[in-house]
């Protein structure tokens, strides 16, 4: 009888393969778990990004409110909290209406993963230029430049890899995440 991993082993097994997406490795879902079980377990991607993402939050709430800018709280905690979620369940129909959902749980499990990863990239940094560790003007152009990479590339390239599509219905299906992710939050900050 096969003993199954430890949470924190499925954990480290998962973010390895996403590390491999990163790198545009094509043999990157060699790394995950893509049992239904796991699928489930992609969510606590959440969890994990939840320290940095609040401790984000809280430096830049505090500075805005400093400057005189309004911000929600609540729309920003939120936006986090049910992206993940609300971005699974609108791909599943997404997916089935371009007939492109054989492969939706290894879609899903990649992409939570590598949200993780890109979090802990892209937030650390914005902070530092928050508190003035780093300057703007090269520090935005970095937050950018990778952002680009992760948010655009490297999320075109997993929907390509894990759906098994072509690059033109993968820019297309990138797009359409792109969009509905911007669209949530902007009715989340109007009702906040």
């Amino acid at each position: 009888m096969e003993k199954s991993p430890s949470l924190i082993n499925h954990f480290i097994q998962q973010l390895t393969g996403a590390f491999e997406f990163i790198k545009l490795n094509p043999r990157a879902m060699d790394h995950f778990d893509t049992s239904a079980e796991a699928f489930w377990k992609s969510f606590w991607a959440i969890a994990i990004v939840g320290p940095v993402f609040f401790l984000g939050l809280s430096i830049s709430f505090d500075l805005a409110v400093e400057q005189g800018h309004e911000i929600s709280l609540a729309a920003h905690i939120i936006e986090f909290l049910c992206r993940l979620p609300l971005i699974a369940l609108v791909m599943i129909f997404f997916t089935k209406f371009l007939k492109i959902d054989s492969y939706y749980v290894n879609m899903i499990i990649a992409f939570n993963w590598l949200w993780v990863i890109a979090n802990y990239i892209i937030l650390p940094i914005s902070m530092l230029i928050s508190l003035d560790v780093l300057p703007l003007e090269a520090g935005a152009l970095g937050v950018m430049a990778v952002a680009i990479y992760l948010e655009l590339y490297v999320t075109w390239f997993l929907f390509k890899q894990t759906l098994k599509i072509s690059g033109w219905l993968a820019f297309g299906v990138m797009v359409f995440k792109a969009l509905f992710t911007l669209s949530v939050m902007q009715v989340i900050i109007r009702v906040f």
